[in-house]
């Protein structure tokens, strides 16, 4: 059996799993109000993680009297200004954002956000650098004369790919820096625009799937054991984490890839009506087994980190339930 046979069985389960996200539950005959959720780009973990919570809660839609809706957005930092300013109901951001953002460190310097409350700890993503195989890069420092693209400006993509650079030993004239969405990289890297990208996202990842199946032929980098300990040094909230190249058997190289990982989570702001974010966890926990059915990144988180978010503090309603189910961190 070829590789590419042996990869459709897995392409085909990510596609039925974004199929089923994305396919609307049927629209009751009563005007409902709707609460916006800010994710991120459409092929990202974000928009999965919050279209499989949106598709939870509608299951009772019609009780509630209210929907949830996905909207996409540029990532983190965007769906944390989205949020304090009463554009999204909810939002999903990176820890350290989040703690920043709360702080008024950062680029939220003399603007603190401490309206914001944490509502339910969804999976840890991935730094990864998805290069081509064609470019020579086997390691960070390879990036040096190289096209890369590092994300949209307001994502997390593109706030930490400076950082990882420079942590790297490179600076910024060091690279051929581009900031096309991450959900165009795969296209850009195939087209041979770009000679690689670096990515945050959870995995297995439909972009990453779709970079690995093109002709040119894809790696994975790797992120060396000293890099990995300077960067979580200096970032206490960054983890060691892997990349299972198992989720992408037609890559060039096999194996794990170590690397950096970020932990994420959906948040609102305090002023949030604790009934409804008290209904949203609820309906998560209870059905937490179908919430990680609906694709296959949400399958690693367990109940305990659902309920592990305090970065910053917990909502009244998500804190309620969490008191009650006895899994309160």
């Amino acid at each position: 059996m070829t590789c590419f046979s042996r990869f459709i069985p897995l392409k085909l389960s990510l596609l039925a799993a974004v199929t089923l996200l994305l396919t609307p539950a049927a629209l009751p005959a009563f005007p409902q109000h709707t609460l916006s959720i800010g994710s991120g780009n459409t092929t990202g973990s974000y928009y999965v993680s919050s279209s499989a919570i949106a598709k939870i809660f509608n299951r009772r839609s019609a009780e509630y009297g209210m929907r949830l809706a996905t909207v996409s957005s540029q990532g983190s930092v965007a769906n944390v200004e989205s949020v304090s300013e009463g554009r999204t109901a909810f939002g999903i951001a990176q820890d350290d954002v989040l703690r920043d953002a709360s702080r008024g460190a950062g680029r939220w310097a003399g603007k603190s956000q401490p309206g914001l409350r944490a509502v339910l700890g969804l999976p840890v993503e991935a730094v990864t650098v998805v290069a081509a195989a064609d470019a020579g890069i086997s390691r960070m420092g390879d990036l040096k004369g190289k096209r890369v693209n590092i994300g949209a400006e307001g994502s997390f993509d593109h706030d930490y790919a400076v950082t990882l650079l420079r942590l790297s030993g490179l600076v910024p004239s060091d690279v051929v820096i581009s900031t096309h969405p991450a959900s165009l990289a795969s296209e850009l890297l195939q087209k041979n625009d770009i000679d690689a990208y670096i990515y945050t996202v959870s995995h297995p990842n439909l972009a990453v799937m779709e970079a690995s199946t093109g002709p040119r032929k894809v790696v994975l980098v790797p992120l060396d054991t000293s890099l990995i300990e300077r960067v979580t040094a200096e970032n206490p909230l960054l983890l060691p984490a892997v990349v299972p190249t198992s989720s992408y058997p037609v890559l060039e190289h096999a194996g794990v890839v170590p690397t950096i990982g970020i932990r994420s989570i959906l948040f609102t702001r305090s002023d949030m009506a604790e009934e409804t974010v008290y209904r949203l966890v609820r309906d998560i926990m209870t059905n937490f087994d179908l919430f990680r059915r609906q694709h296959p990144s949400l399958q690693v988180l367990s109940p305990r980190e659902a309920a592990d978010a305090a970065v910053i503090p917990l909502h009244p309603g998500a804190e309620r339930f969490f008191r009650e189910a006895g899994t309160a961190p």
